[in-house]
């Protein structure tokens, strides 16, 4: 049921939200590489081993970089955000 009050967000809120997001986006993306290199070192492809270790840890250092991020805004903010799109933590 939706709610009668419109709710505004600070800026603050805003770009804590979108951090959030793009954390999850980048969450989902280092999963996909690992699930990709795990089933193609299993296979025979054109990615070496050394290639596809490469490519999960630069997956991986963004997705470290993003909750950073994410978790500097929190921390300013003071509280994290509870919206659609933000973790219910």
């Amino acid at each position: 049921m939706a709610s009668t009050e419109e709710r505004h967000d600070t800026p603050l809120e805003s770009r804590a939200a979108a951090a959030h997001r793009a954390y999850l986006d980048a969450l989902g993306a280092w999963e996909r590489a690992f699930e990709a290199a795990s089933h193609r070192a299993r296979g025979v492809d054109d990615v070496t081993h050394h290639q596809r270790a490469l490519l999960c840890a630069a997956a991986e250092a963004e997705k470290e970089r993003r909750r950073v991020v994410f978790r500097d805004l929190c921390d300013e903010l003071g509280y994290v955000p509870r919206r659609e799109g933000v973790a219910q933590q």
